[in-house]
């Protein structure tokens, strides 16, 4: 790891929190389609979000992954902090075929972008108020000072029992 002063770790924070703010305010311009097109919009920009997300905490622990993993977005939560439950992000970004009535986010999108299934479409419909609220609920999440990156200079006092 490489070991940073407080100022470089708060400098290299804001920056990667302005490239998360960037995915999320990002706007492809599909909301004005009705809802399959704000649905679109809203999984295109955290699937922007989640892939830089995942970049920053491969790029501190030096391993890269290709592609979008829900494993190893979970750990890139965890490493900076960011409380998102399990199932709420498996809700989003879940991979493979899915269930009809139980797909992810990512399921339908892939559905409907890629084969125009007319099924996909009344799912996103049907379930696009869930999906849209914690999909907005993704977009907030941001790093903070991550104190793991910086060089400690202070002591801990230890304890004495007398």
């Amino acid at each position: 790891m490489n070991i940073r002063t407080e100022k470089q770790a708060s400098a290299l924070t804001q920056r990667r929190n302005d490239g998360l703010n960037n995915a999320a305010i990002k706007d492809p311009g599909f909301s004005c389609q009705g809802k399959v097109g704000e649905f679109v919009s809203l999984y295109l920009r955290c699937e922007l979000f989640a892939t830089r997300l995942q970049h920053y905490y491969q790029s501190d622990k030096r391993h890269k992954e290709a592609g979008l993993n829900t494993d190893s977005l979970s750990k890139s939560l965890e490493h900076f902090g960011l409380h998102f439950e399990n199932e709420k992000l498996l809700f989003i970004f879940q991979g493979g075929a899915g269930k009809r009535g139980k797909k992810s986010a990512r399921q339908l999108r892939n559905g409907y972008l890629h084969q125009l299934s007319d099924a996909d479409k009344s799912e996103i419909i049907e379930k696009h108020s869930t999906l849209t609220i914690e999909m907005r609920r993704f977009l907030k999440k941001r790093i903070k000072n991550d104190k793991s990156l910086t060089c400690s200079t202070h002591i801990r006092p230890t304890s004495t029992k007398g």
